[in-house]
């Protein structure tokens, strides 16, 4: 037959089979009844298919033949193509350089293309976010901000709310002080400018200028 397709003699006017052959007449109706629970049929004639390859020449079903086997795969196929996912920015080739070759070496021999996909794919997220909460943790902990400098986070304590507090330093004297903030101790400073070591009050100097 070759690769060249055939346009089938036509035998009748029908507009639903190559042929021309009206399709066969249904035991039921197809046409809905238009009521609740009863919905129309999209399938029609076609949902048998004996009926679906009535209407098809002897070389319509050898190409028909022929497509069905095409969907077996070969026992060498999915055949994976390099080239489609080659990647050709020079910098995204470097950073991404050593897990690609941990992915080819270790990775997919191990764990398989599946597994090793994953891990290729999920890792490195999980190592950047890891490393990201660490840089913002060690600025929120170690930069902190005092009077003296800018940089850092800060953080200012919320003025509490106490609904007994009478009642509560009557019973307990001296708790409050000691669990709640007071910036009036610290004469609305910063709680760091007590503990500076520039700028201190060191009296009247002995030196004549």
């Amino acid at each position: 037959m070759g690769n060249q397709y055939v346009k089938p003699h036509r035998e009748g006017n029908s507009p639903y089979t190559r042929s021309g052959v009206p399709p066969p007449k249904l035991g039921l109706p197809d046409k809905p009844v238009h009521r609740g629970g009863n919905p129309m049929s999209l399938e029609m004639h076609m949902a048998d298919e004996r009926v679906r390859a009535r209407g098809l020449t002897p070389a319509e079903r050898e190409w028909r033949h022929k497509w069905v086997v095409d969907q077996n795969l070969h026992a060498d196929e999915p055949i994976a193509v390099d080239a489609v996912h080659r990647q050709l920015n020079p910098i995204r080739r470097l950073y991404r350089w050593p897990l690609d070759k941990l992915y080819l070496h270790f990775l997919k021999p191990t764990f398989g293309v599946y597994y090793g996909t994953a891990i290729r794919v999920v890792a490195p997220k999980f190592i950047f976010a890891f490393l990201g909460f660490q840089a913002i943790y060690y600025y929120w902990k170690y930069e902190a901000r005092d009077w003296a400098h800018l940089r850092g986070v800060e953080h200012s304590p919320e003025k509490p709310v106490l609904l007994r507090g009478a009642e509560i330093e009557k019973k307990y004297p001296g708790l409050q002080s000691k669990a709640l903030s007071d910036p009036s101790k610290y004469d609305y400073l910063s709680p760091s400018y007590e503990k500076r070591t520039a700028l201190l009050d060191v009296g009247t100097t002995p030196r004549p200028w």
